[in-house]
């Protein structure tokens, strides 16, 4: 077996472990925000809890807990790469200890002033809802403790080559969330789910996470021996996404910012609606992301670049592959999806309406976001944050007057639309500065393939769009069985016809995906 071929059955194994559980995490997600929507509807008090998380969210992007297995893992290769494992061990120490200081030191102060900062969070709320979002912040505060010590725990394993225990932190953080919305909503109101953040957390992201770095073999002596090269190398990579304003993850804050100024229900509109468009998005990009980074941060410490450029393109091409017909399905049917999804909850007419528009606007980039997820850890695997960082932040600064304008124009869907512009841009050039990075020498036939795939699954997706409004006269589609039989009917359709327009094409790659799912199911 080649050395391509054996590192594409390692991504591969890797990728279908998690795959597997981050298509259970994205429907347990899902079913989270269900539940909240079951139980409490949509309001100012649901506007309140996805608020809350911002100053959470962002003391964790602070000190970079988001992206540990961004930055750890090249740091943990280069040891391993040089036979000197011990000295990994010793950084993994230093990082846990030090940074773990450091976040605690952060919500402390993040409990002491919440109700300062949550004013600049969230500027437009009234004061009952501002009061419930300051409460509910500093609720869920410590979680993020759990989330930092967790995701370096995770990084460990994802160096080791483990994947099932640190995928199983997000299913047990969003089953927290769900019991603590069935057990306790009727009793606290929304209070509940809170609770059950700071539960799963515990459970799932912190304790679970301590076994399987255990089992990992990881070894943790508490020190605080920041002169270590290792440790400063750990600073290095990280210290950029750190001070960087991405476009990936500030997206959420610029969106709550400016929903806090609409009606309401605004930001629970704009929550489902992004919900929804993450689960075939996480399923794909984020699995192939976490599966590949391993591998390419490994290449680079062994210095096999031609190597690197052929997984980062294979991966590349199974995604665009992927999330672009998928895109297209989900625009052409997006309200008989919502009301799939939503229609025996609290949500009404107009509620379900407006996250179908919302879908709509956000799945046009759902592409983009995956793609970003690959393309930036391609930089990461080559320990360079500094470019990802940069253009994110310029990126990010330019789309505020885009935000602004088309919220002006188009209220809350106009800030769906914003984001989707401003990851596109992101994206693209992402996707050329990296190319010349890495020498890549397949950058053209790349454009061409998505060329070629962005025009057949436009037109699979428009003609779904004419068959949904057709079939929509003939069924019954505001019921959960009626939407089930019109989605089934016009996505087997617009498969087919993605598949045909793409031989049409000819795409090589049909045949060669084809033959792997086939041979897949003939094993299973």
């Amino acid at each position: 077996m080649t050395t391509n071929a054996h590192l594409h059955r390692r991504i591969a194994a890797a990728t279908g472990i998690v795959m597997a559980s981050v298509l259970l995490s994205r429907i347990l997600g899902f079913f989270r925000d269900w539940t909240v929507a079951h139980q409490v509807g949509a309001n100012a008090a649901t506007s309140a809890y996805y608020t809350a998380f911002t100053l959470p969210d962002f003391l964790n992007y602070l000190i970079a807990g988001g992206s540990l297995s961004i930055t750890f893992i090249p740091v943990f290769a280069k040891y391993v790469a040089e036979q000197r494992e011990d000295e990994g061990w010793r950084v993994f120490s230093t990082v846990v200890t030090v940074m773990g200081f450091v976040l605690v030191s952060l919500v402390v102060l993040g409990e002491i002033y919440a109700a300062h900062l949550v004013k600049y969070i969230a500027p437009g709320f009234a004061p009952a809802e501002f009061q419930q979002t300051v409460f509910l912040t500093r609720l869920m505060l410590p979680a993020q403790i759990c989330f930092y010590e967790g995701s370096i725990l995770s990084a460990v394993q994802y160096a080791k080559n483990r994947f099932i225990i640190p995928s199983l932190a997000p299913i047990i953080y969003n089953v927290g969330i769900i019991l603590g919305g069935v057990l306790l909503s009727s009793r606290i109101g929304i209070n509940g789910f809170a609770v059950g953040v700071l539960g799963g957390a515990i459970c799932g992201n912190f304790l679970l996470q301590i076994y399987g770095a255990w089992r990992a073999g990881a070894i943790f002596r508490p020190n605080f021996n920041i002169r270590h090269p290792g440790f400063w190398m750990f600073l290095k990579l990280s210290v950029p996404i750190m001070l960087a304003l991405s476009l990936s993850f500030v997206d959420d804050w610029i969106i709550r910012w400016f929903g806090s100024y609409l009606q309401p229900a605004s930001i629970t509109w704009l929550n489902n609606g992004k919900t929804l468009m993450r689960v075939p998005l996480g399923l794909v990009g984020q699995a192939i992301g976490v599966a590949s980074f391993p591998i390419l941060a490994q290449l680079y410490s062994e210095k096999k670049f031609d190597d690197l450029n052929q997984i980062l393109n294979s991966t590349f091409r199974a995604l665009i592959f992927l999330l672009l017909p998928i895109s297209a399905l989900t625009i052409a049917q997006s309200l008989p999806l919502v009301y799939l999804v939503f229609s025996h909850t609290r949500l009404h007419g107009p509620d379900l309406a407006a996250t179908a528009s919302t879908l709509a606007f956000f799945s046009i980039g759902m592409f983009a976001w995956g793609a970003q997820n690959i393309l930036a850890r391609g930089f990461y695997a080559t320990r360079d944050t500094i470019t990802p960082a940069v253009v994110g932040t310029v990126t990010t600064l330019l789309s505020l007057p885009v935000y602004w304008l088309l919220v002006r124009r188009l209220d809350y869907v106009g800030l769906a639309l914003a984001s989707t512009i401003g990851i596109v841009a992101y994206t693209i050039l992402l996707f050329v500065l990296l190319a010349r990075r890495t020498k890549n020498p397949e950058e053209g036939s790349l454009v061409v393939f998505f060329l070629k795939v962005a025009v057949a699954s436009c037109a699979a997706g428009y003609a779904c769009y004419r068959l949904t409004g057709w079939l929509e006269d003939y069924i019954h589609w505001q019921q959960i069985i009626g939407a089930l039989i019109l989605l089934t009917l016009v996505t087997s359709m617009g498969i087919v016809a993605y598949l045909a327009l793409l031989k049409i094409f000819r795409v090589p790659e049909v045949t060669q995906y084809l033959r792997r799912a086939f041979s897949f199911a003939n094993r299973s």
